[in-house]
Formats: C-alpha cells, sequence, structure tokens
C-alpha cells in the first residue's frame, strides 16, 4: 500500500496536540516553529542509542513532523500512577539526563520540561518512552525532578494525606541518585517549578484559574514541610 492510500487514524490519550495521527508504524504530528531543537534532540538521542525517546523520521508530504508509532497508552490524567511506575521512569530520566554530556553546554542536560505521566507511553503498566518534546531545553536536572516528583507523586491532590510524599520523594531522588548540588535548596526548587506552570500559561487559557488553584494548593504542602524537606532533601 503506498503511503498516500493508508488510512489516517486521529489519535487519543495523553493530553494530545491537535492533527496528531497514526499512518500505519508512524505518528504524524503539526510542525511547530520549536519542533526544530526538539527534533535535534531527538536525533542526537537516536545516535546515542537512548532507547525511551521517540525516534524522528524528518517531514512528511505535508509538512508534519513524522516519528515511529510506540505501542501502549498514555494516560489522561494525572494521579493514577504507582511508587512503582514512578522509580522506573526516574531511571528513564537518569539516562536521559546523562546523555545529555555530548550535546548540551557544560554543567547543564537536556530536560524534557513536561515530564508529566500524560507525556509518557506505558506498556504492560510500565513507562517505556518519553513523548512529546516540544518544550525541551538546557537546564538543570532538579528542574525535570521537581516537575516528575510533583506530578508523578500528585502534591495538589486533595487524597494527599494517604500518600506518604516525603518518602516517595526521597525513594525516587535515590533511584535518580541525585547529588548534593541537585538536592541543595529543594523546597525553592519545587516552589519555583510550581510557579513556573502558572507563569508559562496564558492567563486566557480555560484552565488557567484552575491551574492557579492547584498550584497554590501543591506550594501549600511544600511551606507546611519546608523544614523536613530541607532535613531529610536538601
Amino acid at each position: 500500500i503506498k503511503e498516500k492510500d493508508m488510512k489516517e487514524i486521529p489519535l487519543k490519550g495523553g493530553r494530545s496536540t491537535n492533527g496528531i495521527v497514526r499512518v500505519g508504524d508512524t505518528l504524524r504530528r503539526p510542525h511547530k516553529p520549536e519542533s526544530e531543537f526538539a527534533n535535534s534532540v531527538l536525533k542526537y538521542l537516536e545516535k546515542q542509542g537512548y532507547p525511551y525517546s521517540q525516534r524522528y523520521f524528518g517531514l512528511d508530504e505535508c509538512g508534519r513532523d513524522t516519528f515511529a508509532f510506540i505501542e501502549g497508552y498514555v494516560p489522561s490524567e494525572i494521579g493514577n500512577t504507582t511508587f512503582a511506575q514512578l522509580c522506573e521512569f526516574m531511571k528513564i530520566v537518569k539516562e536521559l539526563h546523562d546523555a545529555s554530556s555530548g550535546f548540551a553546554p557544560k554543567g547543564k542536560v537536556i530536560c524534557h520540561n513536561d515530564l508529566s505521566p500524560c507525556n509518557t507511553v506505558f506498556r504492560n503498566d510500565v513507562p517505556v518512552a518519553i513523548i512529546d518534546w516540544d518544550s525541551a531545553a538546557f537546564g538543570e536536572r532538579w528542574e525535570d525532578l521537581t516537575y516528575i516528583l510533583w506530578l508523578w507523586i500528585n502534591i495538589g491532590s486533595h487524597q494527599r494525606t494517604e500518600i506518604d510524599i516525603m518518602g516517595q520523594m526521597e525513594s525516587a531522588l535515590a533511584v535518580y541518585r541525585a547529588d548534593e548540588q541537585t538536592l541543595h535548596g529543594f523546597a525553592d526548587k519545587l516552589i519555583w517549578r510550581m510557579n513556573k506552570a502558572v507563569a508559562d500559561m496564558s492567563p486566557d487559557n480555560y484552565q488557567y484559574e484552575r491551574t492557579k488553584d492547584w498550584v497554590n494548593f501543591s506550594k501549600i504542602w511544600v511551606e507546611q514541610n519546608r523544614g523536613r524537606i530541607t532535613e531529610e532533601i536538601g
């Protein structure tokens, strides 16, 4: 079957960008200016043999970015992942950051900047790939790590009293083998990352007020536990 005759199947799941379709064994999505850097990151990671990113093939005849399709499922919301899945994911992100040495400026790493469960492909309930790299940029390890812990442990949940947040944070960071520099001032780094989620969102976005409330609720937990975070993490 010629490519032009292959059926396009709209994809749902995660928090999908409009216009994403599956064509055979490939995924197509609209090309955006920020895609240029993201695609260069993906090509670099492929050369490094990093197995958890999308494989980028270039533009199709419609000018869309083309990737290998990754079998699995993507959660539509946060809050349903397990601690075991978080620990597996921390290994994936550690490998990503460590692979950055030949691409990022000295002292920096490739940060995905949106490492939500909603940008993770799971297979047999195990995280197997990271998708949606358009927010990728050079940064510090903690910029990704604070976001991961916030969303995967779901610090902003009203059910958080049932979760050992501190224990999960400490254990996940130990799995990552975070160094002293990454852990220093971790409470302030969590607050910074939470504030950034609001700062990066347009006030016109229909989710803006909900996000702001969620961020504020998350920050309350950090402030209430600042002493413990400083003593037990850094």
